[in-house]
């Protein structure tokens, strides 16, 4: 089984609020900057079509910290569809489970303002920053 994407999460000292941990809206920041870093190595998104978050629940588990060493986010790809697809996120520290989070992903074409086929094959010459095509989707790395 393929591993997970590892994205090494740096807690900066203006994320920390008042109670001495990270404000939980941070937590969403951080698993943008593991996406972006884990689908960086799938498509160049621009144009009209683009991937585009439609859903994301985070479920916090115990307080992250400021501290010197990154905190791990691992991420994969958990449902696979024609338009969208999940990923799963997770921050750890070492063994124990900091928080999770479910992000729905969609392909819409910005044009057209309507959601697209992601795995839609456009034949040669097809354009490198397209989104994300249903096989490079098939190869993400899955739950272990």
């Amino acid at each position: 089984m393929v591993e997970p994407h590892v994205y090494p999460c740096r807690v900066r000292w203006s994320d920390i609020d008042s109670y001495g941990h990270v404000n939980n809206v941070m937590y969403f920041e951080y698993f943008q900057e593991a996406r972006i870093a884990f689908l960086s190595g799938f498509s160049r998104v621009s144009g009209a079509r683009t991937l585009v978050v439609a859903r994301q629940v985070v479920d916090y588990k115990v307080p992250m910290l400021f501290r010197d060493p990154a905190y791990p986010i691992h991420t994969w790809v958990t449902r696979r569809g024609t338009s969208s697809f999940t990923l799963t996120s997770q921050i750890r520290d070492g063994d124990r489970l900091v928080a999770t989070a479910e992000t729905v992903i969609v392909a819409f074409d910005g044009d057209a303002q309507r959601l697209t086929t992601a795995g839609r094959r456009r034949g040669r010459g097809a354009r490198r920053d397209a989104p994300l095509t249903a096989r490079q989707v098939a190869m993400a790395p899955r739950a272990c």
